[in-house]
């Protein structure tokens, strides 16, 4: 069976195709993978529609979660895995932040 840490692995000779043009940032952030289950993580790059986010590479990333982003405001985003590649992965967002 597969190492659940490395799933959803790209090839990485090919590009990724991305909807909007990140910005490098580092900001704190959490996900939320229960209703008293937080995981810290750095966010590093961020868009409107995904991010990179840093994060133990032995912490087990569902493919949804809540990613809460504490920037100038907090956001609490829906988020879809795209990859991951050792302590850090690449996410989605699934519509609006979440109120």
């Amino acid at each position: 069976m597969a190492d659940p840490r490395e799933a959803v692995v790209p090839n990485p000779a090919e590009p990724v195709a991305r909807a909007g043009r990140r910005h490098r940032v580092v900001q704190q952030g959490r996900i939320v993978l229960g209703p008293e289950r937080l995981v810290a993580c750095t966010v590093r790059d961020l868009s409107r529609t995904g991010a990179k986010i840093r994060v133990a590479p032995e912490q087990v990333l569902p493919e949804t979660f809540s990613l809460v982003i504490a920037a100038h405001d907090l956001r609490t985003m829906t988020a879809r895995l795209c990859w991951r590649r050792g302590d850090f992965a690449g996410v989605a967002f699934d519509g609006e932040p979440v109120a």
